[in-house]
């Protein structure tokens, strides 16, 4: 098992999407992936990729005190 850090703090919708997806495309099955990015905008919308995919995060929670990031942990299935 293989930790991957996909950062998609820096890009903007649509491209977030695609990132992550790609990401999940090039990792291995039981590879964990943390996904890092900010906006409930975008939580929202990887949450969508995630669930339209298959996979199922087990950890959602803030990255920082004012709530502005988001941490996304899943194992690839």
């Amino acid at each position: 098992m293989t930790l991957k850090i996909v950062d998609i703090t820096q890009q903007i919708c649509p491209m977030t999407t695609v990132h992550v997806r790609l990401a999940l495309d090039q990792a291995s099955k039981g590879d964990e992936l943390e996904i890092l990015l900010k906006s409930e905008e975008t939580l929202r919308n990887v949450r969508v990729l995630l669930n339209t995919l298959g996979e199922t995060p087990f950890e959602t929670h803030p990255h920082d005190e004012d709530e502005t990031r988001y941490r996304i942990t899943l194992v690839k299935s």
